[in-house]
This record gives C-alpha cells, sequence and structure tokens, in this order.
C-alpha cells in the first residue's frame, strides 16, 4: 500500500485500553487496535507507525490529562504579585460537596515554597501604577537559577489588560534556559486565580508534552506530527508543546468531531464508551459541538477554550465494589488495559462492566476484542460471583446490576450536557461510538427518551476517525470588559479584523494557507456584577443575542441589568479533506447465541447478525446482537434496526 499512494494519513487515539489506528491510503481505509502501554503511551503508537510510511499523523493524546490525575509532572516556579503568592491555596469559597463538613483541600500544583512574589503593580483597565523593580528581577534570576525548575509560571494581577510586566518578566529570565508560560498569554480570563492555575498547569505540563511530542515527532519523521487540541484543532505539535494545557481534552475531542458530523439534521448527543470512561457531549446540527471556556481536572480549574465534553469514570473495565452502606458501585476505578477486566485473563481479578456483559452474553467470548484479545467467560463468572456473594444474589443478578448501576451514571452525565443545559433530550438523536458504547446505547436511550441511536462503522475507533476529520483552527482572544451598546456594536468588527489577522499569521507560520482560512468570531457575555459568563456568535445585535441565550439555558431573563462583553475570540481555520472512504465492516452468516435477558435469570437464543451483512433499508428487531469490527451491539426486545447507505446503524430504541 505505502509504494501506491502520495499520501497516507493516519489518526491515533491513545486511550486507556486501547490504542487506535485508522490508517487511509486514499484507496481505502484499514483499522487498528492494540493494547495501550500506558507506562509509555508513544511506544504502542510507534510499534504501529514503523510498519508504514506515513505523510501525515494525527495524534489524540491523555498525556497531559494523565499527569494532573496522577500528579505526575515536572517542577516549576510561579511568579506572582507580593502578598498573593497564597493565592493558589485560598482558591474560591465553592464547595464540590455541600454536606462534606471537612472537605480534604485540593493541593495547588505548584507548592508555596516554588511560588516568589514581585513589587510591581497594574490596576483594572491596564494602568501602571508601580513599576517593576529591576533589582528584585535580579534577585528572582538568581532563585530561579538556584532551583531545581525546569519551567516558571508568571501570573499578575490584570494581565489580560496589560501584558507588559509579565512580558518584561519573562525577557528577565530568558537566560535560565527554561520554558516561561504567562498567564496574561495562556488564559483571556480576567479573574486572577482561574488564570494562575493554567499558568501553574501549563509550567508543570510543557516539560512532560514537551519531552513526549519531540520523541513522538522523532519517531514518525518525516511525516508532519498533528496533535489535537481541546477545541477539536489539529495543529501542529510544536504549536502545542508549549501549551500543554490546552490537550487535556485532546483524545475525546476527536470523537466529538466525528459525531457532529454524523448526527442527522437535529442536535444530536454523542456517547462515547470506552475502556476507563465515557465521554458524553451535546452537537449542534450545523454548528459543531458545544463550547465552553472553564474546565476542572482533578480539582484543579482551568480556563481554556474547549469542546464542552462531560467524562464520567465509567467504562468497560469500570471497577464494581461494595461500598460502606453495603451498596452496589461501578468506577471510577478502572482495571485499565493491564491486567485489564477478569475475562482478559491477564492477571485481573476484579468485577468489571466487560465482566458483566461478558457473564450474560452480550459480550460473546468467542469475539477477540481489537483483533487480539480473547475472551474467558469462566474467569468474568468468577470475578463476578464475589460482587454476587457479598449481595446474596446469582451470578446473572449480580451482573445485571451493575449493568444498571454504571448505566444510571452514563444517564446522569448525558443529561448534565442536555436538560442541566436548558436543552430537551426527548427526539434527539445518539451518536453512539467507543468499544463498549453498543452494549449500553439502547437501555441508556431509553431512559433519556432519545428517539433514535446511530452507530456508525467502524464505531470503536470513531475518535481516531475525528482526528483525520478535524480541521487546523488557531485562536486569538482578547479580553474587553465593556459594556455591549451600539458602541461595542461599532468597534467590534475592528477587533474582529485585528484577531482575525493575527489567527491567519499563526496558520501561515505553521506551514499553512493562512488567507483562505474562514473566520469565526466568538463573544463571551455576561450581566454586570456577574462572575460566570456565555459563550455565542454574535451578530448584528449582540444584547439581544445574549438575552435570548441566557434565556434558554436558565428560563428568564435580567432586564435591568446591563450586558458586558467579557472578551471576544477569533478562530481562523482550515477545513480537513476528512477520510477517503467509510470503512469496511464485518460479513458473515448469520447464527444465534444464548444471552441473559435480565435479573431472574431469564434466557433466550438470540439471533447473531454482522453489521456488514446487514443490507441497506432491511430491518433487524431485537433481541439481537450485532457484531462490528471494532464494538458489539446489544439489541434488545422491542428496539429496531436499519442500515443506510453510509453503513450507519439507525435505531429505534423502542421500549421495555
Amino acid at each position: 500500500m505505502q509504494g501506491r499512494v502520495s499520501k497516507l494519513r493516519i489518526g491515533v487515539d491513545s486511550g486507556g485500553t486501547f490504542t487506535d489506528f485508522i490508517i487511509d491510503s486514499g484507496d481505502g481505509v484499514e483499522v487498528i487496535k492494540v493494547p495501550s502501554t500506558p507506562a509509555d503511551p508513544a511506544r504502542a503508537i510507534l510499534r504501529v507507525l514503523r510498519e508504514y510510511s506515513p505523510d501525515e499523523v494525527v495524534h489524540g493524546s491523555t498525556v497531559a490529562t494523565n499527569a494532573l490525575l496522577e500528579r505526575k509532572f515536572a517542577r516549576a516556579a510561579l511568579v506572582t504579585q507580593s502578598g498573593f503568592e497564597d493565592l493558589l491555596d485560598i482558591g474560591r469559597q465553592n464547595r464540590p460537596d455541600l454536606h462534606d463538613l471537612q472537605p480534604a483541600p485540593v493541593s495547588p500544583l505548584i507548592p508555596r515554597e516554588d511560588r516568589f512574589g514581585v513589587s510591581g503593580r497594574i490596576a483594572a483597565g491596564g494602568e501602571v501604577i508601580a513599576d517593576l523593580d529591576e533589582g528584585e528581577l535580579d534577585r528572582l534570576l538568581d532563585w530561579i537559577r538556584d532551583g531545581a525548575y525546569e519551567a516558571v509560571a508568571v501570573g499578575l494581577l490584570h494581565s489580560t489588560e496589560n501584558l507588559d510586566h509579565e512580558r518584561r518578566i519573562s525577557d528577565h529570565l530568558a537566560s535560565t534556559g527554561l520554558p516561561v508560560i504567562l498567564s496574561g498569554e495562556v488564559a483571556a480570563e480576567p479573574r486572577e486565580w482561574e488564570r494562575f492555575t493554567t499558568a501553574s498547569a501549563g509550567a508543570v505540563l510543557t516539560p512532560v508534552m514537551q519531552g513526549y511530542l519531540e520523541s513522538l515527532a522523532t519517531g514518525v519523521t518525516p511525516a508532519m506530527l498533528k496533535v489535537m487540541d481541546s477545541c477539536g484543532s489539529a495543529v501542529p505539535w510544536q504549536r502545542l508543546s508549549r501549551r500543554a494545557a490546552r490537550t487535556v481534552l485532546s483524545g475525546p475531542a476527536g470523537g466529538v468531531i466525528a459525531a457532529a458530523t454524523r448526527g442527522g439534521e437535529t442536535t444530536a448527543l454523542s456517547f462515547d464508551m470506552g475502556g476507563t470512561s465515557t465521554d458524553v457531549a451535546l452537537v449542534e446540527a450545523g454548528r459543531g459541538a458545544a463550547r465552553n471556556h472553564r474546565f476542572s481536572v482533578g480539582g484543579i480549574p482551568l480556563a481554556i477554550p474547549l469542546l464542552e465534553v462531560h467524562t464520567v469514570g465509567a467504562g468497560g473495565g469500570s471497577l464494581a465494589w461494595i461500598d460502606a452502606g453495603g451498596a452496589l458501585r461501578v468506577g471510577p476505578r478502572s482495571a485499565g488495559s493491564d491486567p485489564g477486566p477478569a475475562a482478559y485473563r491477564r492477571g485481573g481479578t476484579g468485577a468489571t462492566v466487560t465482566d458483566a456483559n461478558v457473564v450474560l452474553g452480550r459480550l460473546p467470548s468467542d469475539l477477540k476484542l481489537g483483533g487480539t484479545l480473547s475472551l474467558d467467560r469462566a474467569a468474568a463468572q468468577g470475578a463476578v460471583s464475589g460482587i454476587a456473594t457479598r449481595l446474596g444474589l446469582t451470578v446473572e443478578a449480580a451482573a445485571v446490576g451493575i449493568l444498571d448501576v454504571v448505566n444510571a451514571e452514563m444517564e446522569r452525565a448525558l443529561r448534565k450536557v442536555s436538560q442541566e443545559r436548558g436543552v430537551d433530550p426527548r427526539g434527539m438523536s445518539m451518536v453512539c461510538f467507543g468499544g463498549a458504547g453498543g452494549l449500553h446505547a439502547v437501555a441508556l436511550a431509553r431512559s433519556c427518551g432519545v428517539g433514535e441511536i446511530r452507530l456508525p462503522a467502524a464505531a470503536g475507533v470513531l475518535s481516531a476517525i475525528g482526528m483525520l476529520e478535524a480541521p487546523w483552527s488557531e485562536e486569538r482572544e482578547q479580553v474587553i470588559l465593556r459594556p455591549v451598546n451600539s458602541t461595542f456594536a461599532r468597534d467590534l468588527p475592528r477587533i474582529e479584523k485585528q484577531l482575525a489577522e493575527q489567527a491567519r499569521q499563526l496558520i501561515t507560520s505553521g506551514g499553512g494557507d493562512g488567507e483562505s482560512a474562514t473566520i469565526e468570531t466568538t463573544l463571551r457575555g455576561r450581566h454586570q456584577g456577574q462572575s460566570h459568563d456565555l459563550e455565542f456568535h454574535p451578530g448584528d445585535d449582540p444584547e439581544r443575542e445574549f438575552r435570548e441565550i441566557y434565556q434558554q439555558r436558565f428560563g428568564y431573563q435580567m432586564l435591568d441589568r446591563q450586558v458586558e462583553a467579557v472578551a471576544v475570540r477569533v478562530a481562523a481555520t482550515l477545513p480537513s479533506s476528512g477520510i477517503s472512504t467509510v470503512p469496511g465492516e464485518l460479513e458473515g452468516p448469520p447464527s444465534s447465541r444464548q444471552v441473559v435477558l435480565d435479573a431472574s435469570g431469564r434466557q433466550q437464543q438470540v439471533q447473531q447478525i454482522y453489521h456488514g451483512s446487514i443490507v441497506d433499508g432491511s430491518s433487524v428487531i431485537g433481541p439481537a446482537l450485532v457484531i462490528s469490527s471494532t464494538t458489539t451491539l446489544w439489541l434488545p426486545e422491542g428496539a429496531s434496526l436499519h442500515r443506510d447507505m453510509a453503513g450507519t446503524l439507525i435505531i429505534d430504541p423502542g421500549r421495555e
């Protein structure tokens, strides 16, 4: 294949259990799944890529996310205003759990002994009221040189309105050779705590991501390496090596990008259930995925633009356990890929969601997951029996209970991105993907009232497909903090033009055609006096548009409050060529399979059909198992499906 094509593109999604590859030669598409290597994610990737000579590799990485969650990152220093060195500890008075009388504080990414204060001061509006002290900066340089630091974060008050002092500190520290992350550059956020934590995250992650991406880029040379950011943009890796905080949703973003073009004509829910977690998002017809400007990883707030993806620790490898009150719980702890579920026969002994599906026959034990992993039903039954004994249930009832509990967790996630955003999931479609998604999709659609499920071809690697479908987008954002009135409406085109030129230049400097990029503007607005804001695309009347969106989200308006513009963001975007063809699906003769239907242990012989053998337009009535190349669909009684011309299964969930 390598000798026949002019351009070979490969999308790589590095997950917790499997690393997925979509290999597009231009003449056809090949799908590969291999077990992940969590200790060194690049090892699994390079092991596959050395068999090819790609021209372009687009990668969705979990390295930054895992580094934050596991607290395995570089040592960094924080330079801030004198008197504000403790801000990272103080945070805000928000309590994640209102009923926890003794909450454990989240440790800052940079400890107190690694924070340094400088005297200079910039006031609101950007006015300099106290200049920096050059003698202090010289002493600061000595302290940084004497410390074993790998990066420095700089966070000063009001730097989003005047970046001069942060830049001068960066210039003063340039001789150290360390990466210096400026809060005013990485986060267009007026609130200092969120901006400082984002800069701190960028500092501790930059050495980690630089080392990882440089190693990976060397391994794929001479191919161009692009990396997904949290907004669903595939950009040259060099752009993200110094913006590491923007990769925390790198992997899930690929799936959302792909789901946005497969959700039909209405607003849809994307449902991605993998081995360690489930990612859900709202994708709006004609507008793509919903976005947000704030995210929290391990209790650390990040003020970065990102797709609004909600993640829960519910995947195929999520472990079942009994809490102190004797209740059955599932996740967030996962068996991962090593040792994995008990059914993998790799030493795992805990009962997982995958084991429960194997016990019930909904995941046939003669399948080879990823084409390599065999399943052992006896081992799965042994693991689930431990839970069953403690609950006084049969093995089958315990397995059904595990699925009910994990489904309830995923249902809450789906409602969080729909109902809690003022959007009714009834009548929507759900785009189902991920290796485990098809086993739970119908139950979730029924509980949420979703009327249609779409399961695309190669659904288990849809996130990797999304890597190749993602555009290259560069963004520039500017804090405004001014009333939204007629004067602002007149000034907005000038601000847009200035930011658009800067965004186009970023594409040009990366080797792209910046002049042909499309431009999109987003405005963050709020009522004066509020601390949170909403993002929307401004038109001719930004004030009216903000009030309408506020009404939709919260159910009321505040007509007595002036609307305030917080920031303007402009994105310059080059579209992707996508994948050349729809991946093929498994074909084979139909057969039958014994499946446990419910907690009573009632069993039934159901039809087993291969995805690729379903004729376009023909119907399949549940109960049935549909075997796809990368996932398995459980179609219970009352549900039905047909296949469209693109190989997508259109499922009517029906009723129980």
